[in-house]
């Protein structure tokens, strides 16, 4: 779970992400450290039943 700009739902597990406070061990990791946690990622959802997919994909509906 990702974030961003609002505030936890409290279901988030926290990761250390380094620095000198409690969960970081003295480690720095600074602004990178989330790719070690997350990776990148983008979704599309086709709503339409109409549109024809390319390769001749079809779904099930």
């Amino acid at each position: 779970i990702a974030n961003v700009n609002i505030g936890t739902s409290g279901a988030e597990i926290g990761g250390a992400f380094g620095g000198e406070k409690d969960t970081g061990g003295g480690r720095e990791s600074g602004s990178d450290a989330w790719k070690a946690y997350m990776r990148r990622q983008t979704n599309t959802i086709n709503w339409s039943r109409d549109l024809p997919l390319a390769q001749g994909i079809t779904f099930g509906t």
